[in-house]
């Protein structure tokens, strides 16, 4: 059972780690050609906008009911396609009506998502012609999410980890060749033209399946399965909205300008573009990989092997993510200074965008875990508790971002988010077992601290190395980065952490 989960996990987070590749090189280009400028917090406004909406009616309902409930007739193929057309037929008419609405009100979402833009005509008004046309969007990835909920259902995790890989072409593609020329409005048409490409790889994927499309809009609202899906979304739709207005509170914070300063947006964007590097690679490819199997563990009533399931996949995101949170803990400016530190990113921007990433790394795990927690949930077909304790976690970080950004600056929203995923976390821990019972969690706790140790003594060797170099920052990376693979591969040999152990046995025998 494991390895068959590593092995689509792997081939997941590797179509996953190419669209981060591609990623990193768009927001490199974009923070070269914009920096932190008031047309780039606008575009970042406007491209909000519709993602609120796209996790709620696209990854957010494909994640929570459409996979599960597919993934549950996995072994028969035919009832996946029937369900799946069905599917697309009435989520096709949804989605087009509230891209209609959101186009139409474009004006009074950006005021929600971003007030402190209403005192500065400039961005407000280009903020909300750039929402009508990203409003568009929405409709596109919102299909192309819930193709990729049916090939979760037969297994193929590739395709969908590789979509957004032509959304971050377009985007390069975009910047290189029309960014002089069409400034940041070349942003808003690289949006649409992703959208496009991501719908249309994703359908030819399900096509060469056996799928074809077939609208019914009566009949496929009298699918039993399409009522049990917006039954459970019902549940899944609160959560939704509390976790967005938990991403929201750093977004309207980072807009009072008059207390954060400019660019503070921006370096949300930012900093944020590192902290979901790992989460996409690990947690997202994990927890869709094992969303598949939990639900089917559910529905055949062996909970011994979901507890298992949930043990090992968890081990493993502390594996991946603690050392990563720590490198960001101890060379923040220096990761931010080699990624985005040219062009129009300057001093500022980079003293600012380091800030927020400090104080982020502080609740990458636990965002990570969260993540982990929830699914788990989702594949229980609970989707009220995880919106129960999101909605005590947005309580928690309003209060403390609203505390913490008079002496933190957009720090504090940061800092704001980490505690407040920290508390999440560990309040849907306790629920978990309530629900499902004892976990056997005692080796991961020993293995936590094994982990903990290595990261510690890796992320303290790399800060000591890059203040003893005074080399090119290109070199001085490098440098850190061999010499910490080295000590991180020894140290793990010699505290016997599993996944360091299974790395030398494969290289030796290798050799």
């Amino acid at each position: 059972m494991f390895k068959q989960i590593a092995k689509n996990t792997t081939l997941m987070g590797s179509g996953t780690l190419l669209s981060r590749i591609f990623g990193f090189i768009r927001d490199v280009l974009i923070a070269s050609f914009f920096g932190t400028s008031a047309g780039l917090e606008a575009f970042l406004v406007a491209f909000r906008i519709p993602n609120i909406f796209r996790t709620i009616f696209a990854e957010g309902f494909s994640d929570s009911v459409a996979t599960p409930v597919l993934s549950s007739y996995r072994k028969d193929k035919e009832k996946i396609i029937g369900i799946g057309q069905d599917l697309i037929c009435v989520l096709s008419f949804f989605l087009l009506l509230f891209t209609l609405i959101g186009i139409i009100f474009a004006k009074y979402f950006v005021i929600l998502v971003a007030p402190g833009f209403i005192t500065q005509s400039y961005k407000f008004n280009l903020a909300v012609s750039f929402s009508q046309i990203t409003f568009f969007y929405l409709f596109l990835i919102g299909l192309t999410s819930n193709f990729t909920s049916i090939l979760y259902a037969y297994k193929k995790f590739f395709i969908p980890a590789i979509s957004p890989v032509f959304l971050n072409l377009c985007f390069i593609g975009g910047i290189l060749f029309f960014g002089r020329a069409f400034g940041v409005k070349v942003l808003v048409f690289s949006v649409l033209a992703g959208g496009v490409c991501q719908l249309l790889v994703s359908f030819f994927a399900l096509y060469r399946q056996g799928f074809r499309l077939k609208f019914n809009l009566i009949k496929a609202l009298g699918n039993s399965q399409i009522i049990k899906m917006f039954k459970l979304f019902v549940g899944r739709l609160f959560s939704s909205l509390i976790y967005h207005l938990s991403v929201l509170v750093d977004t309207i914070f980072s807009s009072l300008t008059f207390i954060v300063g400019q660019g503070a947006l921006a370096s949300i964007y930012y900093a944020n573009r590192l902290i979901q590097f790992p989460f996409a690679i690990v947690i997202l490819s994990l927890s869709r990989v094992v969303m598949v199997d939990l639900s089917f563990y559910h529905k055949e009533k062996d909970m011994n092997k979901f507890k298992e399931l949930l043990v090992f996949s968890f081990q493993n995101v502390i594996f991946f993510v603690l050392p990563i949170s720590l490198i960001f803990l101890f060379l923040p400016r220096g990761i931010i200074n080699v990624i985005f530190g040219r062009g129009e990113f300057d001093l500022y921007s980079l003293n600012i965008t380091a800030s927020v990433l400090f104080f982020y790394s502080f609740g990458l795990l636990f965002f990570c875990g969260i993540k982990l927690m929830v699914n788990s949930f989702y594949a229980l077909a609970d989707t009220k508790t995880p919106a129960k304790s999101a909605g005590l976690a947005l309580l928690v970080n309003v209060v403390l971002s609203g505390i913490l950004i008079f002496p933190l600056g957009v720090g504090g929203v940061a800092l704001g988010s980490s505690l407040a995923a920290i508390f999440n976390f560990f309040l849907l821990f306790h629920l978990l077992k309530e629900k499902i019972g004892a976990i056997p969690w005692q080796d991961t706790k020993i293995y936590f601290v094994k982990v903990l140790t290595l990261s510690l003594i890796h992320g303290l060797t790399s800060w000591v190395i890059w203040q003893i170099f005074s080399y090119n920052k290109y070199i001085k990376i490098a440098v850190v980065a061999g010499i910490g693979f080295v000590i991180f591969l020894l140290g793990g040999y010699f505290l016997k952490i599993k996944q360091v152990n299974l790395f030398w046995r494969w290289l030796l025998k290798k050799k």
